[in-house]
């Protein structure tokens, strides 16, 4: 192994301003894991590219990743090669201090601050204590991006070089550097105790909500006028319920609803002339009988064409309209944005054409087949979460609208139709969906995030962080998913930790092949 003096043979000697401070008090804000008992690795080892004592700590914002050599009383140190990564992207701290703090058993303790890293996320601290004992290490790390206060551990001063215990024996766990992991995707997370709801594999598509979703039909024949619809809504536009979407000059004839528009005209001016008659008692009242009669069969055969009170047929002076002298106004039947328009200004719409389809894409439904083997636990289904095409955003439906009563002959699947919030509008209508239908309320255990999962020679398996740059390859039986968390019944602990990005890369390392490089940078 090499020596720690030639490791760091290259680094910038730090001044060593080491005080005696009277304080009991620690720092709060961070918090330690130890090997034995919690889930800091911290081990005498000839490690990977130096011998010495190697400690790792996490708190919820850093990791600390401490090599350093054995304490002589009243000596400086060797430069100590402290790695501090931050959790939040996993990548090294660039800037800031750091101070470690060794505390005596009384309470007091001997404080030695770096202002910077020597090279990002390495700070090279050469440290001097003036007396023999066992002292409670805490780092303390302040800048811009990080603030936080660490226990790492104990921390021997001895008499003597020789009388420090000899170093152990290189372990066979997988040596994966520091400057490695910085250098590519990575990513950890800790095994933690959770509650994870059983649930079963569907697919699915994304379907609009009923209500929320319409398709706007030309009601009558006619042109556009081009003047008139130059402006009207186009795709992505929002519109709300009553908004105008399209102007049309109705087309005459017999039957037309230019014609019907006409003779509702023509009825009313007769009643109301009917109605002066009969009053003056001209003409008996059986005539005003049957002209309102006639009149309300005409208002009902224009409303049969769209010409309701949510419709406006209006006077128009446009040259291009048709004899009857008006204009029909389409009208949004609701509120949301237009997905689609089929309607060129100065062009000829038949009636029953879709001219638009408007979605509110505010909520959508998932629409899931569930294979009929699990037809008999979908009544305990409490919702679902799922995938779509082209993402990896995990998104939740959290309300069941509907459960099919049979299966289908011909997919052997179960139908069953969920809520889910879209407020960003990601959801597109028709998307495939890969789900999770949650079935129950839940089995307490230690979990791990499914990307931590990988499987290899039909083996499932996770690479446990034991150390800053070490690694063992984990097998494991797994319980119940929920699509984001999978509860482990054997294989891992709590408060360990798990690779989550980048676990081909230890795979890689553990091969000892040349994909991965072996040299370290300080």
């Amino acid at each position: 192994m090499t020596p720690v003096s030639s490791r760091f043979a290259l680094a910038v000697l730090v001044g060593l301003g080491i005080a005696l401070a009277g304080c009991a008090e620690e720092p709060s804000g961070g918090h330690s894991h130890e090997e034995e008992g919690s889930h800091s690795a911290s081990h005498a080892a000839e490690g990977g590219h130096g011998s010495g004592i190697v400690t790792t700590a996490w708190s919820d914002s850093v990791e600390i990743f401490a090599e350093h050599p054995t304490m002589v009383v009243g000596e400086a140190s060797a430069p100590w090669a402290v790695h501090v990564t931050r959790l939040n992207g996993y990548r090294p701290l660039t800037e800031g201090a750091l101070t470690l703090r060794f505390r005596r058993p009384d309470g007091a303790a001997y404080v030695h601050t770096v202002e910077g890293p020597s090279s990002p996320g390495i700070f090279t601290p050469q440290p001097s204590i003036p007396e023999t004992g066992t002292f409670r290490l805490f780092l303390i790390v302040d800048g811009a991006q990080v603030q936080d206060t660490i226990e790492v551990g104990d921390v021997t001063v001895h008499e003597s070089a020789a009388a420090a215990p000899a170093p152990g024996s290189g372990s066979a766990e997988i040596s994966y550097l520091k400057e490695q992991q910085w250098e590519t995707a990575f990513g950890i997370a800790e095994v933690q105790e959770r509650s994870v709801q059983r649930s079963v594999e569907a697919a699915g598509t994304i379907e609009p909500v009923a209500g929320q979703f319409a398709k706007v039909s030309a009601p009558v024949s006619g042109l556009t006028p081009a003047r008139a619809n130059l402006n009207m809504p186009a795709p992505g536009d929002r519109v709300r319920e009553g908004e105008t979407l399209a102007t049309l000059s109705p087309s005459g004839g017999e039957g037309s609803y230019a014609d019907l528009k006409g003779r509702v005209q023509r009825l009313e001016r007769e009643v109301r002339r009917t109605e002066r008659l009969v009053e003056a008692e001209a003409i008996p009242r059986k005539r005003l009988v049957e002209a309102r009669h006639d009149l309300n069969l005409a208002r009902a055969a224009l409303e049969s064409m769209g010409g309701s009170d949510g419709q406006r047929a209006s006077t128009s002076s446009d040259s291009s309209t048709t004899g009857a002298g008006f204009n029909y106004d389409l009208k949004a039947p609701i509120s949301g944005r237009v997905q689609e328009r089929h309607l060129a200004p100065g062009s000829r719409v038949e009636v029953g054409t879709v001219l638009y389809t408007i979605v509110d894409p505010s909520r959508v439904w998932l629409r899931l087949r569930v294979s009929a083997e699990h037809a008999s636990a979908v009544s305990r289904a409490t919702g679902a979460v799922f995938t779509v095409e082209g993402s990896d955003t995990a998104y939740e439906a959290s309300r069941v609208v509907s459960t099919g009563a049979s299966i289908d002959a011909d997919t052997r699947t179960l139908p069953v139709r969920l809520e889910a919030p879209n407020p960003s509008g990601a959801l597109k209508i028709g998307m495939m969906a890969d789900a999770r239908l949650l079935l129950d309320d839940g089995k307490p255990g230690i979990t791990i995030p499914n990307e931590a999962i990988q499987t290899e020679d039909g083996q499932p398996v996770a690479y446990v962080q034991t150390g800053g740059e070490s690694f063992e390859r984990r097998p494991l039986q797994l319980g119940p998913t929920d699509g984001q968390y999978t509860l482990i019944e054997r294989g891992v602990q709590a408060g360990e930790h798990v690779v989550t990005t980048g676990a081909y890369q230890v795979y890689l390392a553990s091969l000892n092949t040349s994909q991965i490089g072996h040299g370290h940078t300080h």
